[in-house]
């Protein structure tokens, strides 16, 4: 059974679904059976032991890297849930000591607002709930975008010549910076660098319209009652579900210690404006 040789750890909403679809084209590299196989932050998971999780990963006797995207990872350090075990960076290290990690990383107030939408998307609680009012119900929202914190704790347990960063906003998102990307992920994974995968477009975990989203947490009359709005006017702004600018000042306010940590750990400044 392989052993993976590198994981990329987060963050999500921060562009690893591209990243992943791209890097499993290589045919140097063998990735797991789903992208994210939530081994190391799932307790279930945890329990199922080494053997399953190498069984999860497809190799071939080409395969010079093996591994797999979990963003979840990322959040090592912060608020425990009924599912997730923390403290990931410990566990990863204790059982793979010799990984190359691979990290996506996004303005934090943006994440953050992403995570917002998935969460509403999935079901968990209706348009009603403001941001900051998501954050207490989920702390992922808010604490996958700890990035100094987050990083920290991973440092503790790898030393950083084993992390490749990657800026969304510069290194996943700009049409011109795909290939310049890719060919440093290879490189760091230690494959062929020159491979360029198929369909380099951004892969999106669309939101959908805001429309479809206050129709999805209708109750059964006003679902019946929106079914009957034209097409053209569903994109109307009267359905904009909106994110009240206070939400994002205070969370701003919460991330900029954050962001100031992770370029001192990084020695690089960020390309996000947080304001004043």
């Amino acid at each position: 059974m392989p052993a993976p040789t590198f994981l990329c750890i987060g963050t999500q909403k921060g562009g690893t679904t591209w990243l992943a679809r791209a890097v499993a084209q290589h045919p140097q590299v063998g990735t797991g059976v789903r992208k994210e196989l939530q081994f190391f932050n799932h307790r279930e998971a945890w329990s199922r032991g080494m053997g399953w999780y190498e069984e999860q990963f497809r190799e071939r006797p080409r395969h010079r890297a093996v591994g797999e995207f979990t963003p979840n990872y990322w959040w090592t350090v912060g608020t425990p849930t009924s599912n997730n075990y923390l403290g990931i960076a410990e566990r990863v290290a204790a059982s793979y000591p010799d990984l190359q990690l691979v990290v996506c990383l996004r303005h934090p107030v943006d994440r953050a607002v992403s995570a917002y939408f998935h969460h509403m998307q999935a079901r968990r609680y209706p348009p009603s709930v403001g941001l900051l009012e998501a954050v207490e119900r989920y702390p992922d929202v808010r604490e996958l975008g700890d990035h100094g914190t987050q990083l920290s704790a991973w440092l503790e347990h790898f030393p950083r010549e084993r992390f490749l960063v990657l800026v969304y906003e510069t290194d996943i998102r700009p049409d011109a910076a795909k290939r310049p990307t890719l060919r440093r992920t290879f490189e760091h994974l230690g494959v062929r660098p020159g491979f360029v995968p198929r369909d380099l477009e951004l892969a999106r975990n669309a939101r959908g319209r805001d429309f479809d989203l206050r129709r999805r947490h209708a109750s059964p009359v006003v679902r019946r009652a929106m079914g009957a709005v034209p097409e053209r006017l569903r994109g109307s702004p009267r359905w904009r579900i909106e994110v009240a600018e206070d939400d994002r000042r205070q969370l701003a306010e919460h991330y900029r210690p954050e962001v100031a940590r992770l370029e001192t750990l990084l020695g690089r400044t960020m390309p996000w404006d947080l304001g004043e």
